[in-house]
């Protein structure tokens, strides 16, 4: 990403306790558990304790208590879409399915049903809806499978959000008074989504496992995080200072200064609006992934560099009907502004029938993935939204430094398609302009095709963007919402390490820009490659932008080139992790 002016900020230490304070503490033996997510924090203890909700009585049972069964079964409804809808919002379509799952259940008539035949014979609403959900959660759990054992835990994760809301407590644990690591006997899957991530830096529970879909929800959401650790939530008191390891699934109390120091959040500001520049003089763009005005305040408050990417669906949400342009305009400018003349790439619509808009329904297919989506579903179906996109993109640009972004491109006569309606935007927009329209024009590069391609695709565009987490998918066939497959989609295999060479270096030739805005940008393991590659620009989440800026300032590009090239050679990501590892590269 093009470089955009840079903005000193005061330099803030996290956490608030000092590292002299914790050198005087003896050092205590760690805590062992299963690695569920990866990456390293040190901050203070905040224990949650889920509410105990005894027995419901009175109006929760008989008629009366049908009635609140269904009220609760909308209201928990309507907090899944919430929920489902921030997460889509981020990109994370797979993960999203998770929310989703549990919504079709709550849509089961067998679970109303049930319960309402049970409180006739005057059982209390909520354990008339725990005895009803029950069988099937033995049934899941009792799979050898573990993809069916997770889904038992989505079941009894139902049953619990439906008897908060039956007593009326959120089931969701509340924002921490200060950023924390979170401590807990078991965290849901809708509760981890609920999490604030601003105040919830990571979290260790004594149950769970690395399979589950807590644990995929928080590799998404770039949450470190240990699980199955025993006697946990007894072995910590609140405000404790702890080291949680998610690479090694461990938890160390009152860990020594010498173990903090090796934690790059510990030591390294949360806020970095310094450049980020190799040791031997490379500076690479440290961007931000944004989904609305929101993340722009908390990407311009992290020091991110600007926004490698802003998911327009976002301008599509909670809504019924769709945007006008003016009213894309008038957000567009908030977010701009709120990034104080820092770039920002504005994706077009990216959506499909695999994430359908309420606005904008799709009819099924039977491969949403490799449907009409992205780009293709404005070409093929509705170019008006795309030319009400880009005449509104074209009128914020003239104010702010605004750059457009196609998705899902396949082929050069889909790119030259959207580039045509750009040029009519462009003539409605202003008539009298002569040529061009000044706003740099880029495409992901998420299909295999379009990375093959590279170099045709770069004599016509100002820069790529590699959304690496569907070019894994794609690479290897590998749906990404299915556990199964999880170990085939590694954004560190060679293979598409390959890939990423070849886009790289197609781009350099005709001296174009390449960013990267997947989930790899944010992999401190990854990092290291990626700039050895030669990648100009990574696009990652706001509470990542100072730890990735710390990085790449301790790496030196040319070692970073040499050990992307030993990697290339390689045959896993595995192995590619273990050279990162082998040459001190974190």
């Amino acid at each position: 990403m093009p470089t955009g002016p840079t903005r000193r900020r005061p330099s803030r230490r996290f956490p608030t306790w000092s590292i002299a304070t914790l050198a005087s503490s003896p050092p205590r033996p760690a805590l062992r558990g299963i690695a569920a997510a990866p990456g390293r924090v040190v901050a203070p203890v905040w224990r949650w304790n889920a509410a105990r909700l005894g027995p419901s009585s009175g109006g929760l049972s008989g008629a009366e208590g049908v009635d609140q069964l269904g009220r609760a079964i909308e209201q928990v409804k309507i907090d899944l879409a919430t929920k489902t809808a921030r997460l889509q919002a981020r990109g994370l379509t797979a993960e999203a399915g998770i929310l989703e799952a549990q919504t079709l259940m709550l849509d089961d008539p067998v679970l109303l049903d049930g319960a309402s035949e049970l409180m006739a014979q005057g059982r209390p609403a909520d354990e008339a809806v725990a005895a009803t959900m029950a069988p099937f959660a033995e049934m899941l759990r009792a799979s050898p499978d573990p993809v069916f054992q997770a889904r038992a835990a989505d079941v009894e994760d139902v049953v619990e959000q439906l008897r908060h809301a039956l007593h009326g407590v959120s089931a969701t644990p509340p924002p921490p008074p200060q950023p924390s690591i979170l401590v807990a006997r078991d965290l849901a899957p809708s509760q981890t989504a609920g999490l604030d991530r601003a105040l919830v830096l990571g979290f260790a529970t004594e149950q769970g496992s690395a399979t589950a879909h807590t644990a995929i929800l928080a590799r998404a959401l770039g949450l470190p995080a240990v699980v199955g650790i025993a006697g946990l939530v007894e072995a910590v008191e609140d405000g404790q200072a702890v080291l949680l390891d998610g690479d090694a699934g461990t938890l160390v109390i009152d860990p020594p200064a010498d173990a903090v120091a090796m934690v790059p959040q510990a030591v390294e500001a949360a806020t970095d609006a310094e450049p980020a520049v190799t040791r031997d003089g490379r500076r690479i763009e440290v961007g931000c992934n944004a989904a609305g005005l929101d993340d722009a305040q908390r990407a311009a408050a992290a020091g991110a560099d600007g926004i490698g990417l802003l998911r327009s669906e976002f301008l599509f949400l909670g809504s019924d009907r769709l945007p006008s342009e003016d009213e894309q305009v008038t957000v567009l400018d908030a977010v701009a502004t709120a990034m104080g003349g820092r770039p920002v790439i504005l994706r077009t619509l990216d959506v499909g029938a695999d994430k359908p808009l309420p606005a904008l329904p799709q009819p099924p297919e039977a491969n949403p993935a490799l449907g009409v989506r992205g780009l293709r579903l404005q070409l093929l179906r509705r170019p008006d939204l795309l030319l009400d996109q880009l005449r509104a993109a074209l009128r914020v640009s003239s104010r702010h430094p605004l750059r457009l972004m196609f998705p899902m491109v396949s082929t050069l006569d889909e790119l030259r398609q959207a580039k045509a309606l750009l040029a009519q935007a462009r003539r409605d927009v202003n008539p009298s302009a002569v040529d061009g329209t000044g706003m740099p024009v880029g495409i992901m590069i998420e299909v295999p095709a379009a990375a093959v391609g590279a170099d045709v695709l770069a004599a016509e565009v100002d820069f790529f963007s590699l959304g690496t987490n569907d070019l894994t998918q794609y690479l290897f066939a590998a749906d990404r919402t299915n556990p199964e497959l999880a170990p085939l989609a590694d954004s560190l295999h060679p293979a598409l390490l390959r890939m990423i060479d070849q886009v790289v270096k197609a781009a350099h030739r005709r001296h174009r820009w390449v960013g990267v805005c997947g989930e790899m940008a944010s992999d401190l393991r990854a990092v290291p490659v990626l700039v050895g590659l030669g990648v100009d620009e990574l696009s990652v989440h706001p509470p990542v932008v100072a730890r990735v800026k710390a990085l790449v300032r301790r790496l030196d590009a040319a070692e970073c080139a040499r050990a992307a090239r030993a990697a290339l050679r390689l045959d896993s990501g595995a192995a590619v992790r273990r050279l990162v590892e082998r040459r001190g590269l974190r």
